[in-house]
């Protein structure tokens, strides 16, 4: 940072602020905010650091009083906009500190999330933080949005290419923005993703803010479950699929259609293949060229060198092409299962019916409608018959639904028949690992036949995905008691007390 001000000693005090917000370098930054004075472009200056520690109404403000000092600038005006959004978008939020991370968030149901994000960001940047050369300083700061609605008008994202890929956290500003998982119906995998929204803080500041969104994507996507585990991430059986079909007919998504953000790619389906593609890029030269070559490739980029050049530098010595082939091969290796699935539907913020979010029923009314007469018959104690509509859906699609499998499941355990329901709930977490609802069923099974350690890893990845199930949070608590872990079941049963009495966010 000291080399960095001296670098700037010639420049105006406000072109010092914007260079090292640029940077990502937010020490930098308020360093040269002590320089200000009273311009309008001071003023322009200090705002958006402000905007960039959090503190949306001091930036609001200075802006405002900024542009009346500015020429008609069309760039300010956005800021103006786009301050004044994330003011009533946080506008009853809170702020947590633990050590060198602060979340904001809304009282009330979110709170559940927060020992597990402050603990998610903490073990991001002890493990995942070295492997990347470092992370910033100066800690880090995420908002938590109660609703998709808020997070796009907090985010700058259209709402459009929100809604068609799903992409519901930013890392942007020096900050985190992440959508709450009762954003998107039946919840994400949201602690992954804190990690992964963290990792592409770490990069932009490690690049300069230079890495192409592929890179950033392919690193983000391939260590964001390194908070939680040694190996980088698998693929999802879908991902599997769509990248499979896209080898076999030479369909992969280029790298410049990645840009500027995976929320511009033209569905939920391509955004999941871009993702495989890159995530598995960025694991084939970890195998390739070890761990520390992701380290070598961001110092690249830092530097100014092309990213792909970069990669090739360091895992094909020097030539792209050779890279490139190199990772197809490696693709080769890995069996890839080409299994017809179809891609979660994207409902924001609870909109449509029960069967909008599930990959299949939200998209075939007609057989919603059996599964409608198949719960209708469940509620009239006839298992029997509900079974037989629940089976003419399924039937009815060449992909499988995992809200009418958690259906055919109830039914079969009603006629007694549980190795079926096993088997099926079995393929479906398989198939969807991040339906919350099959996990449930699964547990509930497991835990009838007296396998606890079975029914603990459904519930706790329930929970991780959706976490604002009172119920299953009172079972899991349960489980982390019959396990002798006190604390743990506490917080769950905490939890389970907390959602019954919250009131949820409308807006």
């Amino acid at each position: 940072m000291t080399l960095l001000l001296l670098s700037l000693a010639l420049a105006a005090p406000a072109d010092d602020v914007h260079t090292c917000l640029d940077l990502y370098d937010l020490d930098c930054a308020r360093a040269a905010a002590t320089h200000l004075g009273s311009s309008a472009a001071d003023l322009e200056a200090k705002a958006e650091l402000e905007f960039h520690l959090g503190h949306f109404a001091l930036a609001r403000d200075g802006m405002v009083t900024a542009a009346k000092g500015l020429a008609a600038d069309i760039e300010v005006a956005n800021q103006v906009e786009l301050y004044q959004k994330t003011v009533a978008a946080t506008a009853d939020f809170e702020s947590r500190s633990r050590g060198d991370v602060t979340v904001q968030f809304r009282p009330g149901m979110d709170e559940v999330l927060l020992d597990e994000a402050f603990e998610t960001l903490q073990a991001a940047h002890d493990r995942i933080g070295p492997v990347l050369g470092g992370a910033p300083p100066g800690g880090v700061r995420m908002e938590l949005y109660p609703t998709a609605q808020r997070f796009i008008d907090a985010s700058s994202l259209p709402g459009a290419a929100v809604r068609t890929t799903g992409v519901i956290a930013l890392s942007k500003w020096t900050r985190l923005l992440v959508s709450s998982p009762r954003a998107l119906g039946r919840g994400y995998e949201w602690k992954d993703t804190i990690a992964h929204e963290y990792i592409h803080y770490i990069v932009a500041w490690r690049t300069k803010d230079r890495a192409p969104v592929w890179l950033q994507e392919g690193i983000a996507r391939s260590h964001e479950s390194l908070w939680r585990q040694d190996e980088p991430a698998a693929l999802t059986p879908e991902q599997e699929s769509l990248l499979a079909d896209a080898l076999a007919d030479d369909k992969l998504v280029p790298l410049a259609k990645m840009h500027p953000s995976m929320a511009f790619l033209s569905s939920a389906e391509e955004a999941s293949l871009a993702f495989a593609q890159v995530s598995t890029m960025i694991v084939y030269l970890r195998k390739s060229s070890g761990p520390e070559a992701v380290s070598k490739v961001l110092d690249l980029v830092r530097g100014g060198r092309d990213a792909l050049q970069a990669v090739a530098d360091v895992g094909a010595g020097g030539d792209p092409d050779a890279f490139m082939e190199g990772w197809k091969r490696y693709l080769g290796t890995l069996s890839l299962v080409s299994k017809k699935l179809a891609s979660k539907q994207v409902v924001l913020d609870g909109g449509g019916d029960e069967f909008a979010d599930d990959p299949v029923l939200g998209d075939r009314a007609d057989l919603a409608r059996a599964v409608r007469l198949g719960d209708i018959l469940m509620d009239h104690a006839r298992a029997d018959a509900a079974l037989v509509e629940y089976q003419k859906a399924a039937l009815g699609s060449d992909t499988p639904s995992p809200l009418l499998t958690a259906r055919t499941a109830e039914a079969l355990l009603k006629l007694g028949r549980r190795d079926e329901a096993r088997s099926i709930l079995n393929d479906s977490v398989h198939d969807y690992p991040e339906d919350a609802t099959t996990r449930v069923a699964l547990g509930a099974l497991l835990l009838a036949e007296g396998n606890r350690q079975g029914a603990f890893a459904q519930y706790r990845a329930a929970i991780d995905i959706n976490p604002f199930d009172a119920p299953t949070q009172a079972i899991l608590g349960d489980l982390y008691a019959a396990r002798g872990d006190t604390a743990m079941a506490e917080r769950h049963h905490h939890y389970a007390r907390l959602l019954q009495s919250a009131e949820p966010a409308t807006r």
